[in-house]
């Protein structure tokens, strides 16, 4: 399924948008991911036959690194996609002259939370109403803009 990591460049931005905005109900902007291109580490989790099943964007800062958004594609969630090309970026990050990453995830993201602390993050806080969020409000039978929690997250890399 996952078979290699490389660098994202400017023509990855299209499918990549593709899967941001198939997993996010408030996904980045072209304008967002072009920042990060400038700014950061960015990266693409491929196939075989070079399809993009995921991606990876970092902002680093001296010896730290902030995981920004990492995703795959819905069709690979599920699969150990993640749990592989999480691995496959802690381990490139690790050859650097890194020494800690940090994230934050949604409060309600369970699967993704699992994954970081499989994979060795530590829960070190909670940011109160980080998130923009869709809720059920029962009031007026419908879903209406909310907040919710980040829980904050870091790693070693040593």
């Amino acid at each position: 399924m996952f078979s290699y990591m490389r660098n994202m460049d400017q023509s990855d931005l299209e499918p990549v948008l593709a899967i941001e905005q198939r997993c996010y109900d408030f996904p980045w902007s072209v304008r967002g991911f072009e920042n990060s291109l400038d700014r950061g580490l960015n990266y693409v989790f491929c196939r075989d036959n070079d399809e993009i099943i995921g991606y990876a964007c970092c902002l680093t800062v001296l010896d730290e690194v902030e995981l920004l958004n990492f995703c795959i594609a819905p069709a690979f969630q599920g699969k150990g996609v993640g749990k592989k090309a999480l691995e496959v970026l802690l381990e490139r990050l690790s050859e650097g002259e890194f020494r800690i990453v940090f994230l934050e995830v949604r409060d309600s993201n369970s699967a993704g939370r699992r994954l970081y602390l499989g994979s060795d993050f530590n829960e070190d806080g909670v940011r109160k109403d980080y998130y923009r969020c869709r809720q059920w409000d029962e009031e007026t039978q419908s879903l209406v803009e909310g907040k919710e929690d980040a829980i904050l997250m870091s790693r070693p890399l040593s």
